[in-house]
C-alpha cells in the first residue's frame, strides 16, 4: 500500500531494500498499534465484503434471504469503516521512521471503497430478482394464451328497422 524508499510496505507483508516480500512478526519491535489496527481493519472489510456479496448474490439470482437487506446494508457500512482505517497506516511508527509515500495498494484501496460504496447504494434499488421475472413473463405468456383462446363475439346490429346501424358487443 506504500512505497518505501527501498521497498514497499503494507498491513500485512512488507519488502525492505528488495529482500522480497516478507511476513510482519507482531513479536517485532517495528510493528506498532496503528499497524495492528491497519490488519484487522484490512480483515474486517474483506469479511464484510464478502458477506456483502453473498447477500448481494441471493437476492439478485436465487432467493432473498432473511433480513437480507439490513445485513447488505450494515455490511456496506462496515466495509467503508474498516477500509476508511485502513489509511492511518502512513502515520505508523515504521513510516515515520523509514519515510513512506502512497503506493499502487493505496489505488486499489481507494477503487475498493469507491466501488463498494456504490454496490452498497445501488443494492437499495435493485431491480426484481430472477425468480420474480420469470414468474412475470410465465404469468404474462399465460395471460395471451388465454386471449387467444377465448372466442370473439361479432357485433349485433339493432335498430336495423330505424335506419340506425348501431353495433352491439
Amino acid at each position: 500500500m506504500l512505497d518505501l524508499r527501498n521497498g514497499s510496505l503494507g498491513p500485512w507483508r512488507a519488502d525492505f531494500n528488495g529482500s522480497g516480500c516478507v511476513v510482519w512478526d507482531k513479536s517485532g519491535d517495528e510493528i506498532d498499534w496503528i499497524l495492528n489496527m491497519a490488519r484487522v481493519c484490512s480483515m474486517m472489510g474483506l469479511i464484510l465484503g464478502c458477506i456483502f456479496t453473498f447477500f448481494a448474490f441471493f437476492k439478485q439470482c436465487l432467493c432473498p434471504l432473511p433480513c437480507g437487506q439490513l445485513i447488505m446494508d450494515i455490511s456496506g457500512i462496515g466495509v467503508q469503516i474498516s477500509l476508511a482505517l485502513v489509511w492511518p497506516m502512513i502515520r505508523s511508527n515504521v513510516c515515520q521512521t523509514l519515510g513512506c509515500s502512497w503506493g499502487g495498494g493505496a489505488t486499489a484501496l481507494l477503487l475498493a471503497q469507491i466501488f463498494y460504496f456504490a454496490a452498497s447504494i445501488f443494492s437499495r434499488c435493485m431491480r426484481e430478482p430472477r425468480y420474480e421475472r420469470r414468474k412475470e413473463r410465465r404469468d404474462e405468456h399465460k395471460e395471451e394464451e388465454q386471449a387467444k383462446k377465448e372466442p370473439v363475439e361479432e357485433p349485433v346490429e339493432a335498430d336495423a328497422e330505424e335506419g340506425h346501424a348501431a353495433k352491439v358487443y
